[in-house]
């Protein structure tokens, strides 16, 4: 049987602050990890952000608000880009999370919704 997934060993802290935050959008910690590893991959392949900054921001010792203005736009330029173009993965990945009961998004015509619970077969 083919999968997509791999497993690599990650620390206990690491894994609980996951799941810690992946709490709040409904993720698992292992979409949490995944997700911090997108950010970080979109921070190291950002043209005019350099290794040393993303160090930096990773570690909490700058905040990305702090970073000079045309590192800023750049990184914001990046991000934009890869939204707007995203692949299939980056595609399946938030309509995964869109589809979870309790998800937020809009219905078409601005408004907010919430995914409403799953209804349970009654035997």
């Amino acid at each position: 049987m083919a999968t997509n997934h791999a497993s690599i060993k990650l620390s206990r802290d690491l894994v609980d602050e996951a799941r810690r935050e992946g709490q709040a959008l409904h993720r698992s910690a292992g979409a949490q990890v995944e997700h911090w590893a997108r950010i970080g991959q979109l921070l190291e392949n950002t043209p005019g952000i350099g290794v040393s900054h993303v160090r930096a921001v990773l570690t909490g010792t700058v905040k990305l608000e702090d970073l000079p203005t045309e590192q800023r736009k750049a990184f914001y330029a990046s991000v934009s880009e890869f939204f707007r173009n995203p692949d299939q993965a980056t595609v399946d990945f938030y309509a995964a999370i869109g589809a979870q009961e309790g998800a937020v998004g809009t219905d078409g015509k601005g408004g907010i919704v919430r995914t409403p619970p799953r209804r349970r077969k009654v035997a």
